[in-house]
């Protein structure tokens, strides 16, 4: 059912690749001061995890009946959409924030503007 190279899958072989694409990606973000280190280190331990869970599946088993979960996948799917959520909603405060901002700069310009129209009469 799989492709199998050697004794890797082909799925394996795609997320080392991927793995190895994202991680120069942050390394990149990381030396031209658009990411912090932590945010780097966060990122190689997350890709880490992944590959070592994509390479030695059988490890998520005792982690999955340790929270009550009979498969291993199991686990990484719930853990997997619980992040995301998360993920989602710091995204949505993000732009929340960021639209009041906006907000309260457009009025204090306009405001501005009106002063300086008003000292033009």
């Amino acid at each position: 059912m799989f492709f199998i190279i050697g004794q890797l899958h082909l799925y394996q072989i795609i997320l080392l690749l991927v793995a190895i694409a994202t991680l120069a990606f942050a390394y990149h973000r990381l030396r031209s001061k658009k990411s912090t280190p932590a945010a780097f280190v966060l990122w190689v331990i997350i890709w880490i995890f992944l590959l070592l869970f994509a390479f030695k599946p059988d490890i998520t088993v005792p982690l999955a009946g340790l929270f009550g979960f009979g498969r291993g996948i199991d686990l990484l799917l719930i853990v997997g959409l619980l992040v995301s959520l998360y993920l989602g909603f710091r995204l949505y405060m993000r732009v929340d924030d960021m639209n009041q901002q906006m907000n309260e700069l457009v009025r204090e310009i306009a405001i501005r503007n009106e002063i300086e129209l008003d000292e033009e009469d």
